[in-house]
């Protein structure tokens, strides 16, 4: 009788813990779909500071043409106008929750003017966050043309 109260003990135990971890998963999900948000937000209106808070300082952000920039060089060219994001939107988001780093693709749309040049854009894009001091910020970005 022990041995069956045990085997059912550990059981319920078990399903508690894979209830918590889906809700865990779906909270970060959640985060992560705001945060995205707000960066987008924070790159159409130009807002350095939301920038700054928004981006890892080890930021890898690789555009569809290939150019690759760190964080600095990121905002350096948001701050000089040399990269202005008009829209930017995002849809069809898949995300894999690995601890405190998060993988998402999806597809994102938009208009910027980047280097002179007026884009309208189709991406698709692979981004990974990690959460470092408590939030959720972009550490990489590497993205596609859709033809």
């Amino acid at each position: 009788m022990k041995l069956i109260s045990l085997f059912g003990l550990s059981m319920l135990l078990a399903l508690v813990s894979a209830r918590a971890r889906g809700q865990d998963q779906r909270d970060i999900e959640a985060q992560i779909r705001e945060a995205e948000t707000s960066r987008f937000r924070a790159l159409t209106a130009a807002d350095l500071p939301a920038l700054e808070q928004a981006l890892s300082d080890g930021l890898v952000y690789t555009h569809a043409s290939g150019w690759r920039q760190s964080k600095a060089e990121f905002l350096a060219s948001v701050r000089s106008g040399e990269l202005v994001y008009r829209t930017f939107t995002s849809d069809n988001l898949k995300m894999q929750v690995y601890g405190d780093t998060v993988l998402v693709t999806g597809h994102a749309a938009g208009k910027v003017r980047a280097k002179g040049r007026e884009l309208d854009v189709s991406l698709l894009y692979l981004e990974a966050y990690e959460k470092k001091g408590g939030r959720w910020q972009l550490a990489a970005w590497q993205s596609t043309r859709v033809p």
